[in-house]
């Protein structure tokens, strides 16, 4: 197994989104994050899937998922009909930030869901955490990408990146 870099985005310092799109086989990809925080002090990452380019915000992503914490036992969690799936819990905009995987399914697929995994750390103000799970955008549709955005609307700092791969 091997992988194909087909896109990458990385904030100046002043986006507030991270979109990578580029997804148009039905090959498994992969989504790279890297040095994610936004300006804002513990920000909640979000992600969407798009639609030739643009993001889908309707109410259709549902969330699994099971959160470590260094200073607190392990909780899990499920949401349903949300406006996107949430990734990261939250991240420090002084303490490293988060970084992660997603891992995209059946996204070329226009008559099936699509789907991810995730497996991330970050540091929050107060502990390292980090989230393992999975997402479903429950609209039977072709995506050809992701949006990374901050609940808050946070600017992303110089550097914070998001890179495609198609899985080979």
């Amino acid at each position: 197994m091997g992988f194909s870099q087909i896109n990458k985005t990385v904030s100046d310092g002043t986006a507030t989104t991270l979109k990578v799109t580029g997804i148009d086989t039905d090959s498994t990809y992969l989504v790279v994050l890297k040095l994610i925080q936004t300006q804002n002090n513990n920000e909640v990452i979000n992600m969407r899937v798009t639609k030739s380019g643009t993001a889908d915000t309707t109410s259709n992503y549902d969330r699994a998922y099971r959160i470590f914490s260094s200073i607190s036992d392990y909780s899990f969690g499920t949401y349903q009909n949300g406006s996107g799936g949430r990734i990261m819990e939250n991240v420090d905009d002084a303490n490293g930030g988060g970084n992660g995987f997603l891992h995209l399914y059946d996204f070329n697929n226009s008559s099936t869901y699509s789907y991810w995994n995730i497996e991330n750390v970050c540091t929050v103000s107060n502990q390292s955490a980090g989230v393992a799970g999975s997402g479903v955008h429950t609209v039977a549709s072709a995506s050809d990408g992701v949006e990374i955005y901050g609940s808050s609307g946070g600017t992303f700092i110089n550097g914070a990146s998001a890179i495609l791969y198609k899985v080979v």
